[in-house]
Parts: structure tokens; C-alpha cells; sequence
């Protein structure tokens, strides 16, 4: 029995709803993740369920009452991204195995470079260093030496953020940029520089940080104010005023180019109306675009 396929298998279960031992022994048996068509034992699911408890931190309880399993504040569980992206991925692949017309999926292309995930993520695990080239569009190439930290998925791009050794910079790294990528052991100097992924970009939008936070308000036009209620652009997005043609909006976030692009993105729909200097900005951005358009 695959033990991590069988795990992501048990917690995707019983987010459904609680099961008894007997009724995932039959869903097992019948469940595309059953490779070697093995019965669920006994003896297997205590030893697998202890696994799944400790590989995805969740606590999965016996309800004697009722005389069933099910996964304990299951509805904060939904919230964990990289659980519910895992959890995607292996519906997602169920999905393909049991169709038979494929075209009927159509999916966007996979980051660039993601085969590098592992090697990165390895690196991580195992806090060794990575040697890598690194080319940017606007600077020569660079061999270097990269202690990685965290990786992060945006925009269909993976980015690894960690510290240049060479510099002893904190450094955003895009994966496509990326060559010559090999693990090294790291010699164990402390490193002087802090880095909290749970916090990192939790005042951005995209992956730069070279922008102070602050209030940001917008103001989003009928009907992209149902959009933007359904998909905020930041976790921090509060509506502040409504009426029947538009909504007013209130973000705690950095105002960084990324941030822009967003807001350009959102067309006529959006508009800024503070603070001042992001107004001003906003408005010579688009008279940039215009005089491009005028040529």
C-alpha cells in the first residue's frame, strides 16, 4: 500500500463526512488510489491514520457514539492552502483516471521549471544549500550559493525565498530563472537573517515586498464588485460603503508594482481613491499607456 497516497486518500474521505471503519474499508477497496488491490486492514488503517494525523497536522477521532471516524475542525482544515492544494491535485489526477474523455478537462499549463520543486523542497527539509545560476533580465548571470527557506506558488509562477549567501541578502527567486541547480551541505553558521513564511508576504500582493503597507481604497463598479466580493484582492479587503452601482473597498496592503498590475487588470472597473500618491501614480500610469496607444 502507497502510505502517502493512502493518507491524502483518509483525509479527503473524511472531510466528505464521518465514516465508519467498515464503510472505508469498502471505499478503499473500490477507490482508484488502491493500486495493488489490497483490503484495508485493521491493523494498516491504525498504523496509517497515525501518519496522516502527524503528515498533514490534523487529528482524526473515533465518535463512539455514532461509531465513525471524522477529522476534528474539519471547517479550519478547508482553510490550511497547502492541504487544500494537495488535496486538488489528487481529485484532480482521480478525475483523469477515471474519464475517459480527457479533452473535456482544459487546465492552464504548469508553472515553468516545476520540476525543481523537489530538489528545493529537499533542500529545505534537510536545511542544506543550494548552488545555483541565477539569471534576471537585467543583470548577467550569477553563480551563487542560496540557503532556501520557503517556496511559494503566484500566478502560476514558483518563486523560492531564502537568503544569497554571497551577499547575505534575503532574495525572491523565480524557478524559470533558474540553472545548474544542485544541493550542497550547508557548514551550520547561523544565519542573519529572519525569515517567518506565515508572514513574509502576508502585506503583499505577488511576491515584492519593497513597499510599506498601508490603507488603500478602491472603488469597484458594477457588476466587478461581485467579483471582487467573491475573489478579494487581498485577505485584508473590507467593504467600506455599497450601493447599488458600486462598492467601496479598504486594503491594508504594500502598493508595489505587482499590486498595480492587479489593479490595472481589473480595466475601467476599479478605481483608486487613496491614498493621494498612489492616485497620482495610477493616473501616470495610464497616461503612459495612452501616449504608447497614440504613437
Amino acid at each position: 500500500m502507497d502510505k502517502y497516497k493512502f493518507c491524502i486518500w483518509l483525509v479527503d474521505s473524511l472531510l466528505r463526512k464521518p465514516l465508519s471503519f467498515e464503510e472505508l474499508q469498502n471505499k478503499w477497496t473500490s477507490s482508484s488510489s488502491n493500486d495493488s488491490n489490497k483490503e484495508l486492514s485493521e491493523r494498516s488503517f491504525i498504523r496509517y491514520r497515525r501518519e496522516a494525523e502527524l503528515l498533514f497536522h490534523v487529528q482524526i477521532k473515533y465518535e463512539k457514539r455514532i461509531g465513525k471516524y471524522s477529522l476534528v475542525d474539519s471547517e479550519n482544515i478547508q482553510q490550511d492552502k497547502l492541504l487544500s492544494w494537495i488535496l486538488a491535485t489528487y481529485r484532480l489526477s482521480n478525475v483523469s483516471l477515471d474519464i475517459k474523455q480527457k479533452a473535456i478537462i482544459q487546465l492552464e499549463p504548469p508553472a515553468p521549471k516545476s520540476e525543481y520543486l523537489n530538489i528545493i523542497l529537499e533542500a529545505i527539509e534537510s536545511k542544506s544549500m543550494l548552488h545555483l545560476t541565477y539569471k534576471s533580465h537585467y543583470k548577467d548571470p550569477e553563480e551563487l550559493d542560496f540557503y532556501p527557506v520557503f517556496v511559494r506558488l503566484c500566478q502560476q509562477r514558483w518563486y523560492v525565498i531564502g537568503i544569497n549567501l554571497n551577499k547575505d541578502l534575503v532574495r525572491v527567486y523565480a524557478f524559470e530563472r533558474i540553472s545548474n541547480l544542485t544541493i550542497r551541505s550547508y557548514d551550520g553558521k547561523p544565519i542573519s537573517h529572519t525569515i517567518n513564511p506565515d508572514e513574509y508576504f502576508s502585506y503583499s500582493y505577488g511576491v515584492i515586498n519593497d513597499e510599506e503597507p498601508q490603507l488603500i481604497q478602491i472603488r469597484a463598479f458594477w457588476p466587478q464588485n461581485l467579483y471582487l466580493k467573491d475573489v478579494p484582492l487581498h485577505p485584508s479587503q473590507e467593504a467600506l460603503y455599497e450601493t447599488e452601482d458600486f462598492t467601496d473597498f479598504e486594503l491594508f496592503v504594500r502598493p508595489t508594482y505587482n499590486f498595480i498590475q492587479a489593479l490595472l487588470s481589473q480595466r475601467e472597473q476599479v478605481i483608486v481613491l487613496g491614498p493621494h500618491h498612489l492616485v497620482k501614480n495610477m493616473q501616470e500610469v495610464i497616461a503612459k499607456m495612452a501616449a504608447n496607444y497614440l504613437q
